[in-house]
């Protein structure tokens, strides 16, 4: 199958631009849903939530990167590949279907709230239809087509969020219970993933199916080694997802048992899952780059090509520890009026602001985990993934009762980063990416941020004291809109003041994208 061959980062902000529309519709969505329901009803759809999330990693990260991987790495055997990539999607979606199906009135019984039996039940039908997008997007991502994974994401998240929006409402007019109403609404995600499996199903058919063999035969060897590299890859994109998962279980837990009331432990909960979407949106650069960097990895590791290696690795650290500080800076010294804004008051600042430090240490652990499964380190990705959930385990159960919500966020930071250093550290024992690198970088960075966070927080303090003396919702969207635009404008002027990333590494991301050159080359021609 002849296909476009997109270079690493051509691919990279092609998903970017996709995932960012849907990062930015994931946020639109919860927000009108939160004000319909309150924090109670969001705190019911946010429990179930997880498992969706698991869903996801699995169909837009883990299967997609892997097979991505093995199609590159076995040119000669595409056709057994298909066939045993097809078939072990859709038996791992009817297991996990099965058993979530089943276990969920245990599940729920585990998180102190039988009546989430329901929206478990309703979100686990999504795992019978899943892999459909899985597979195709693994396989036109091996074949080096990003388009219509961006294209699939898009369809899939518009009829999703719709699909919540339009649901819940009616279900809130009618005055049904909030369970009632978090399983209506998490059925949207269901038919958003039918229609995305479809329209990439109908492609294949007309573009691919017919240029591989019939013939084909299942083999287990590909089987074996796909679930495995692709539980590796879901562990690390899942660390947001596992976090939230651990909350789901232990947060209202440990609340009850430290004496408080039930629904009110509920009511926290809903408004900790506030910092969620905030997460998810602050760690898209850096979860995009590392779904395009693992198939160039894994070229230039067969190639031997040590040089390219240690520059991709560096060059895609640096953007996740960049963007990813920046988002968390931003977020911190805007949370209060962003969280009336969204939210309609300022419950829970504090602990979303502790919160969105993490969103740095998630950057790195995306990325790290990309750039280690390409080189044959996906099983040590994993493995620190699995020491971050026992540790937000352990935070979680010593520090809430003390700390309350502020503790579940310290334990969140405390997991995430403990992960994100040790593969940093992993990945410069294999690579020596940062053999030759300035020390200076890392100072220049820091300055950077502190001048964003002091022009943010003096505009803030001018605009709440002198500029918008009411403390409205329209006026804390005023200040958030106006703090962000003041904030990106100072980080930017600062990444080309500092020269955060040399010449050769712009070029590196921008020089190979058609439309950028033919800008390039009519800005050059313009001049006198």
């Amino acid at each position: 199958m002849k296909s476009k061959k997109y270079s690493v980062w051509e691919g990279a902000l092609l998903l970017t631009a996709a995932a960012i529309i849907v990062k930015l519709l994931s946020v639109v969505y919860r927000i009108p849903y939160q004000n319909m329901t309150g924090d109670f009803g969001f705190y019911v759809f946010q429990q179930a939530y997880p498992f969706y999330a698991i869903a996801v990693a699995i169909a837009f990260t883990g299967f997609p990167m892997a097979l991505s991987k093995m199609i590159i790495s076995e040119k000669n055997n595409d056709d057994h590949l298909i066939k045993t990539a097809a078939w072990t999607s859709v038996m791992l979606g009817l297991l996990s279907f099965v058993f979530l199906f089943f276990a969920a009135p245990f599940m729920a019984e585990w998180m102190g709230d039988r009546h989430l039996e329901l929206p478990i039940k309703v979100i686990s039908v999504l795992f019978l239809f899943i892999p459909l997008s899985a597979f195709f997007r693994g396989a036109y991502q091996g074949l080096g087509d990003m388009q219509l994974t961006a294209v699939s994401q898009l369809i899939e998240q518009t009829i999703r969020v719709s699909g919540i929006l339009l649901l819940s409402y009616y279900f809130v007019l009618k005055e049904y219970s909030s369970y009632e109403t978090g399983a209506a609404a998490l059925s949207g995600s269901v038919i958003g993933a039918l229609a995305s499996g479809l329209f990439l199903l109908y492609f294949w058919k007309k573009r691919a199916a017919g240029t591989f063999s019939t013939g084909a035969r299942f083999r287990f060897l590909y089987a074996a080694e796909l679930l495995k590299t692709s539980i590796y890859l879901s562990l690390s994109a899942l660390i947001l997802a596992l976090m939230q998962l651990v909350d789901a279980f232990l947060f209202i837990n440990v609340w009850i048992e430290s004496g408080m009331d039930a629904y009110d432990a509920k009511l926290l909960k809903g408004v900790f899952d506030r910092g969620q979407p905030l997460l998810q949106l602050g760690t898209v650069a850096a979860a995009s780059v590392a779904l395009a960097v693992v198939p160039e990895m894994a070229s230039l590791v067969s190639e031997k090509k040590q040089k390219e290696i240690r520059s991709l690795a560096k060059l895609a650290v640096k953007i996740s520890v960049v963007f990813g500080g920046a988002a968390a800076v931003g977020l911190i010294c805007i949370m209060k009026p962003l969280n009336v804004m969204l939210f309609k008051n300022d419950n829970g600042s504090l602990a979303l602001a502790i919160l969105c430090i993490s969103i740095i240490f998630v950057s790195i652990i995306y990325t790290t985990t990309g750039l280690l499964q390409g080189i044959g380190q996906g099983r040590f990705a994993a493995y620190t993934v699995l020491i971050a959930v026992l540790i937000k385990i352990a935070g979680n159960l010593l520090l809430i009762p003390s700390f309350g919500m502020e503790g579940a966020a310290v334990s969140t930071v405390s997991a995430t980063m403990v992960a994100a250093i040790a593969q940093l550290l992993k990945l410069q024992f294999v690579t020596k990416f940062l053999n030759g690198s300035r020390i200076t970088t890392p100072l220049k960075l820091l300055i950077s941020l502190s001048l964003m966070g002091a022009g943010v927080w003096t505009w803030m303090y001018m605009a709440e004291n002198y500029l918008f003396l009411a403390d409205t919702r329209f006026q804390a969207m005023l200040i958030s809109t106006s703090a962000s635009f003041i904030g990106a404008v100072i980080y930017i002027l600062c990444i080309f003041l500092f020269k955060l990333f040399s010449q050769s590494e712009w070029n590196s991301v921008f020089h190979s994208i058609g439309f950028i050159q033919k800008v390039f080359k009519r800005l050059k021609k313009r001049r006198p």
